[in-house]
């Protein structure tokens, strides 16, 4: 009984698609149902306005038409070797500098406390 419970948390569906939104297993190389490949995803965060996808290369913001509905097709891609000066500010801001333009992105609280646990990940 006790190993059930070990296996339960073990095998969590937290890493998302960013693609269709299916949780899949943490370490999948490919989305269960869309396909997608997962292996440059090191995090995606479901937010109100937009959704955030950090890759190992990129920061990828999927705007979404109203708070918390559907995705409007506009992204937003910032090359991570041109992200400077990120600063986590005030009232859960993420906010980094990409071509001479300030970039301020409000998120969760709680999406903001896992960027800030990757941030050495990603050479911030």
């Amino acid at each position: 009984m006790e190993n059930e419970k070990e296996l339960k948390i073990e095998n969590q569906f937290d890493l998302i698609c960013p693609e269709c939104g299916v949780g899949n297993l943490n370490g999948a190389k490919n989305c269960l149902v869309c396909g997608k490949n997962l292996e440059d995803t090191i995090i995606f965060l479901e937010d109100d306005s937009f959704d955030l996808e950090i890759t190992k290369d990129a920061i990828i913001e999927y705007r979404k038409n109203f708070w918390g509905t559907n995705r409007t097709g506009k992204v937003n891609k910032y090359n991570l070797n041109k992200v400077e000066n990120v600063e986590f500010g005030p009232s859960s801001r993420f906010i980094f500098s990409y071509n001479e333009k300030r970039i301020v992105l409000p998120l969760k609280e709680e999406n903001l406390k896992k960027i800030k646990k990757i941030e050495e990940v990603l050479n911030l």
